[in-house]
């Protein structure tokens, strides 16, 4: 998978955020706050 914010190739360990039915998965927290604060930008 990869992460949605900065395009890296991460696992889906961790707990994912899910967006309109989506799971999604990030590299670090400072992704995974970009994405939660603003997620459509990121699921275009």
């Amino acid at each position: 998978m990869k992460d949605p914010v900065c395009g890296m190739e991460v696992g889906t360990k961790g707990q994912p955020v899910i967006h309109g039915g989506k799971e999604y998965y990030f590299c670090c927290a400072t992704c995974r706050w970009a994405f939660e604060q603003n997620p459509d930008e990121f699921t275009k």
